[in-house]
């Protein structure tokens, strides 16, 4: 505390030195990147980057590994657009270029199919267009200022993501992503190109998605997010995948970046490690605000959610040809109750919980030559979670007490061989292995008695193959074909999965797209693991028979570009889930897709469908101003042990979400940015399921109604945000005061119907409410 307090003083000179110098200066920042193919990543030299509408006018060619440098470039919103011979023109527009930190953009061309004595004008149409090219439909890219800019995203990709079409939640307290009806624990992350957990504080892998992410935007690059139909590439999942990719640091200069905020302090720092060296590194920390205030005043007269994590990636080129990259992300956190204060007498509830979830990995890419590059990745990840929790009833002797210890990681090796044979024809072929550990105990106690439901540890394995290619018969019309194969040690299950699509443009301004494919996905280990004992005392599990879960996906799209900067999307789809893994006793109704642990022995008997129909309309940002709008019409239900239908946990039948907003220039010489931002989103209400009374009645406990299973729909859900943030830049300094208020008109949103043992009824508990979020960053 001492050399933290001698800072002070020195910290808040610099601060406003740079608040009250160089009010009207006309800033100036550098702007740098790399030019590459599309489809192998190797560098263009000799391509030509130009700064649109400006006095003179700027442009720069790349060097031999496809760098380029840009000075002089004004701050402020600006368009860049890069050509060269051979390639399809590209567009990066409005790009927010601040006085402090350097702009690094990196522009992936694809090889044209005309002839080199044509001219032919192509820039980028769509910025929303994954980066990945072997996806044709259900998938868009999205940068770091999408983060930043949702009302209540907290810059969490995940919760920046619900404003996509057929992404659903309607918890303010987790991540939890619900893609067209599926369980979230269905979705697919991959960060660096590697499978990870999610990466989220106070996260139960496979069950528990936690409450605030790893992920620092000072870390995140350009990154796709897809919702369905997903490329061969991708295995291990039936409802999407966040494919994350991390920024190198800036590789000429150091930078700093300190942010104060409600939820997180960060601090992060970038630059090279020699002047004439392209090599960089990228480092972030970050602490629990609240976990700082409560050591200073009393914050909460309860417990004060604790959590800190670091990210770092270090890049390094090994020449021309090679280049390494070694990146990691970890964090730790902890909620547990303070028991001060009990909410019903005479009942005294105990809960403890803390996790860790770490990843990293070392990356390498090799150029043979222009058309062929060679990836490879060795990583390790894990999550570990301590839940214990208890209610001892003094009213009535009942005493209860859950407990579930899981420890998983994962070691995997993986390599992919990009091919472009020539500008119609590509072919990407991976492989990847993963050694899969697991320690899990959950038992539950009532009274004295004590029943362990899963206690095993050991290893597995799950190695995935792919291969898919694309062609494009004409600038117009594309196919992709695939196929994906997975083979899990556990249940010795062998899983082939076909994948296709197509896109094809009718005109101009319309394109119709579809993709079909098969997808598999496996369950957490330790609900394969459950034990079984029968009246003899042998004990065994099993789940471990289990197959995988199928989900073949049907979907078809229309792409209309109804305004300049904007278009409207139109997809319906259809899943058809096989091999679903429901309790294997014909009187329960539970399934594996309701997203809960299931402590009995299952079958994989179920079936589900999932099918639906979304909208988008959406004007990228542009002339100061952007909004998104869409809305979602779905069913979501499975096929129980005893023949009937139900709605999964997830089936909230329609979802509408519009935000926008608006962005002011500020200042004598208009270098100050004030924005602007709204959101509001409606879904329907979350499902519950009934208590049986007349159990209760005659023994005392609380069971449910299994015919019943999810028939109670809460009340809508609906929720206004609304954000502010003024950025001022100095030169070489910038800040950015915003402010995030979540739930603006301060609704009571159902979390969950609670049954009250006293009155035998069910009891609503709430959501949030009205919850500012206060931010100040400074970049230097």
């Amino acid at each position: 505390m001492k050399k933290l307090n001698k800072r002070i003083p020195m910290l808040l000179g610099l601060l406003f030195a740079s608040f009250f110098m160089g009010h009207g200066q006309n800033l100036k920042q550098t702007v740098k990147g790399r030019v590459t193919d599309i489809v192998t990543g190797s560098p263009l030299m000799g391509a030509t980057i130009v700064l649109l509408d400006s006095e003179p006018e700027l442009g720069v060619i790349t060097d031999m590994q496809g760098f380029f440098t840009m000075e002089n470039v004004p701050v402020g919103r600006q368009s860049f657009t890069c050509s060269f011979l051979g390639y399809e023109d590209a567009l990066v527009s409005e790009v927010l270029v601040g006085s402090a930190k350097q702009i690094n953009l990196t522009f992936r061309l694809t090889e044209s199919l005309n002839q080199l004595g044509e001219v032919v004008v192509s820039a980028r149409k769509d910025q929303i267009k994954p980066n990945n090219k072997l996806a044709t439909v259900s998938a868009r890219s999205f940068g770091v200022e999408e983060t930043k800019r949702f009302p209540a995203s907290i810059s969490d990709p995940g919760r920046m993501a619900l404003s996509f079409a057929g992404v659903t939640n309607s918890d303010d307290t987790t991540n939890e992503i619900v893609i067209r009806g599926n369980a979230p624990n269905q979705l697919l992350w991959k960060i660096e190109g590697v499978e990870v957990p999610e990466p989220n504080h106070f996260s139960e892998e496979g069950y528990s998605p936690g409450a605030i992410s790893l992920l620092s935007t000072n870390m995140l690059g350009n990154s796709d997010f897809f919702t369905g139909a997903f490329p061969a590439e991708y295995g291990n999942a039936t409802s999407g995948v966040f494919d994350i990719r991390l920024r190198n640091g800036n590789s000429e200069n150091a930078e700093y970046a300190f942010q104060f905020g409600v939820l997180g302090t960060d601090l992060a720092i970038e630059g090279p490690f020699s002047k004439n060296y392209k090599g960089s590194y990228l480092v972030n920390y970050r602490y629990s605000t609240l976990t700082i205030l409560n050591n200073i005043i009393e914050v909460s007269e309860g417990s004060v959610p604790t959590f800190q994590d670091l990210a770092f990636k270090v890049n390094l080129p090994l020449g021309d040809k090679t280049n390494l990259s070694a990146w990691g992300i970890g964090g730790v956190s902890e909620d547990n109750q303070d028991n001060q204060e009990q909410v019903i007498p005479d009942v005294f509830e105990d809960e403890i919980f803390e996790s860790k979830t770490f990843m990293g990995g070392v990356n390498v890419k090799h150029f043979f030559n222009p058309n062929t590059s060679l990836d490879g990745a060795i990583s390790y990840s894990g999550n570990r979670s301590d839940y214990d929790f208890s209610v001892d009833n003094r009213f009535n002797g009942n005493f209860f007490r859950e407990r579930d210890i899981l420890r998983n990681s994962a070691f995997r090796v993986s390599s992919n061989l990009n091919q472009k044979f020539n500008a119609k024809t590509t072919l990407k072929t991976g492989l990847i292995y993963s050694r899969l550990a697991y320690d899990v105990l959950s038992d539950e106690t009532q009274g004295t008695n004590t029943a362990t439901l899963v206690n095993a540890d050991g290893n597995g394995t799950f190695l995935q193959f792919f291969s898919q290619a694309k062609y494009r018969f004409t600038e117009k019309f594309s196919t992709t074909f695939g196929l994906h194969a997975s083979s899990f040690s556990v249940n010795e299950d062998f899983v082939l999965e076909p994948r296709g699509g197509f896109e094809y443009q009718l005109a101009p301004k319309h394109t119709l797209s579809g993709g079909i494919g098969l997808h598999s996905r496996r369950m957490p280990l330790n609900q394969y693991f459950i034990e079984v004992e029968d009246g003899q005392g042998n004990v065994t599990t099993p789940n471990t028979t289990l197959d995988l879960m199928r989900a073949t996906h049907y979907v078809l799209g229309y792409d209309w570009r109804i305004i300049k900067n904007g278009h409207l999307k139109i997809e319906a789809y259809y899943q058809d889930l096989r091999k679903v893994a429901i309790s294997a006793d014909p009187s329960r109704t539970d399934s594996f897709l309701n997203g809960q642990f299931i402590s009995g022995p299952m079958v994989d008997s179920g079936k589900a469908r999932n099918y639906g129909l979304e909208l988008t309309f959406e004007k990228f940002f542009s002339d100061q101003y952007y909004f998104l709008v869409t809305s979602s019409l779905f069913d979501s239900k499975y096929r129980a042990g005893d023949g009937n239908w139900y709605n999964s946990r997830y089936n909230a039948n329609y979802t509408f979400n519009v935000v926008g907003g608006k962005e002011f220039k500020a200042g004598k010489t208009g270098n100050n940015i004030f924005g602007v931002n709204a959101k509001l989103l409606w879904n329907g209400g979350k499902r519950g399921t009934p208590v049986d009374l007349d159990f209760f009645d005659q023994t005392g406990q609380v069971r449910l109604v299994q015919n019943q299973r999810n028939t109670l729909e809460f009340d809508d859900y609906w929720r206004l945000d609304a954000s502010f943030s003024y950025r001022i830049n100095r030169p070489k300094v910038a800040h950015v005061i915003s402010l995030d208020i979540q739930n603006v008109t301060d609704r009571q949103n159902i979390d969950e119907m609670v049954f009250n043992t006293r009155t035998r009824t069910m009891v609503p508990e709430y959501q949030l409410e009205l919850l500012p979020l206060l931010n100040y960053r400074i970049e230097f």
